[in-house]
């Protein structure tokens, strides 16, 4: 460099000069000057429309509390004392070298930005017992859950899929009829395919199905179970009859009543449709005909012929179009059947000869335990039933502990479960009639049956014979 290039930088560098002091000075000035504002502002109410950080921030000072990183509260800071740099003499003249202050400023900045970065590893503190232990539940529990996520999300997806639908206890339809209503299908999964089914759909459409029942079995079938609704009972319907389970649902109509059901009677009825459930006048009625169909089940009773529900109070069943049996109100309806039943078969007509016909009323035998037959008078007195009868009969007033009644008919205590029969009682001495019934007397001296105790029949209410 010549001695005139040298002039002419020592003339810039010392204008440069007198431009920072003349900046200096005016930042001096505007710094007395905010200075006084401020003294004259502590004696005002300050402005509530600012606040003081928004002051901090229009006078361009970095507040200290703002809640900033290290570095930029480094880049503020030196940004500050770049603009304060006093003017210095160097060899080559008297200036201010921002240049230099900038270049120091970022290298310092990558030094603290390269501080806040790094992570500080601090040794952990050994665990406790109790942390140690749930810990260990911890990651126990989510070892199961995971694994029964995973094994649900198999069991739904991929595994046991349907490859078979077994059908159980159907006796009426074709099994693509049944599994066309079930809402199941081969290949869908055997757990979704339960879920789903539709087994009153298959009730509502299948007329001979009473109830059903879907569930699975693992790992790939289906099973249906079908509880078949039994023809129980028959009723007339114009000219033809009403096939009616015991539930009272009809089942189907026939012109005759072949099968020789039961034949109901009653006042009226409503929804007399194929695989519809009849109305009754009474809400009760359904509920007594499965009771009385379930009853002649369990003791295995034929030959009833009909069921008179048309008056409740007094429930009639027609045996073998010979004897009628008064039930009465529909209470302890199996206890009455059986007590009915033991009567005809022990007392009445032993030896099954069909030849009894007459009325026996068992509606109180529950309560009194007193149940009355009164044979038919239309039937000549010769065709009175050869039954068994005491070989020593009273020849009082025929009334024996409740035996025969005063030439209207016979009384019994009923209990077909063993029990006595009425008291037990009997007014002539020999004894007490206890009977088990199951056809043996429990007491050897008491009073026993033989064959022909009857002389020709009944002769107005007495006994013919000796």
């Amino acid at each position: 460099m010549d001695a005139k290039d040298r002039k002419q930088l020592a003339r810039q560098r010392k204008e440069a000069a007198r431009e920072a002091q003349r900046f200096h000075r005016e930042q001096e000035k505007r710094e007395k000057k905010s200075s006084q504002k401020s003294k004259k502002s502590k004696t005002k109410p300050p402005k509530k429309t600012e606040s003081k950080i928004k002051e901090a921030v229009n006078s361009g000072k970095a507040s200290k509390y703002e809640n900033i990183s290290r570095e930029e509260k480094f880049l503020r800071e030196s940004d500050e004392k770049i603009r304060n740099l006093q003017p210095q003499d160097f060899e080559d003249g008297y200036y201010i070298d921002e240049y230099s202050e900038k270049k120091r400023r970022e290298k310092r900045a990558k030094v603290i930005r390269k501080q806040e970065s790094e992570v500080i590893r601090r040794s952990k503190k050994p665990m406790t017992t109790r942390q140690i232990r749930i810990r260990n539940i911890l990651i126990s529990a989510g070892i199961v859950i995971t694994v029964l996520v995973v094994g649900a999300v198999l069991s739904l997806t991929v595994l046991f899929k349907t490859e078979k639908i077994d059908i159980e206890g159907d006796s009426y339809y074709e099994e693509s009829q049944i599994i066309a209503f079930s809402n199941v299908a081969l290949q869908q999964n055997i757990f979704i395919a339960a879920w789903n089914s539709t087994p009153e759909q298959i009730v509502k459409n299948l007329t001979y199905v009473e109830d059903a029942q879907i569930g699975f079995a693992v790992p790939d079938t289906v099973t249906i179970k079908i509880t078949n609704a039994v023809p129980t009972y028959a009723m007339k319907n114009g000219g033809e009859y009403l096939i009616i389970s015991s539930k009272g649902r009809v089942l189907d109509t026939a012109a005759q009543n072949t099968d020789n059901l039961v034949e109901l009677i009653c006042n009226s009825a409503e929804n007399l449709q194929k695989g519809e459930y009849i109305k009754f006048e009474d809400d009760s009625v359904p509920e007594i005909l499965d009771s009385v169909a379930k009853s002649l089940e369990e003791n295995g009773i034929d030959k009833v012929k009909g069921f008179d529900i048309t008056n409740l109070s007094g429930i009639v069943l027609n045996y073998d179009d010979r004897i009628s049996i008064n039930i009465g109100l529909p209470e302890d309806i199996d206890y009455k059947l059986k007590t009915a039943f033991t009567i005809i078969n022990e007392k009445l007509d032993p030896n099954n000869t069909g030849e009894v016909y007459g009325t026996l009323d068992v509606s109180t035998c529950n309560k009194n335990k007193v149940s009355h037959y009164k044979p038919s008078e239309t039937l000549p007195p010769t065709t009175a039933p050869a039954a068994t009868q005491p070989t020593t009969a009273p020849a009082d007033d025929g009334d024996n502990g409740g035996m025969y009644d005063g030439g209207e008919g016979y009384d019994w205590g009923g209990d077909p479960d063993g029990d006595l029969y009425g008291d037990g009682d009997w007014e002539n001495p020999v004894g007490d009639y206890d009977y088990s019934g199951d056809g043996d007397y429990i007491d050897p001296n008491a009073y026993t049956w033989e064959e022909g105790a009857y002389d020709g029949g009944y002769d107005g209410g007495d006994y013919a014979g000796e």
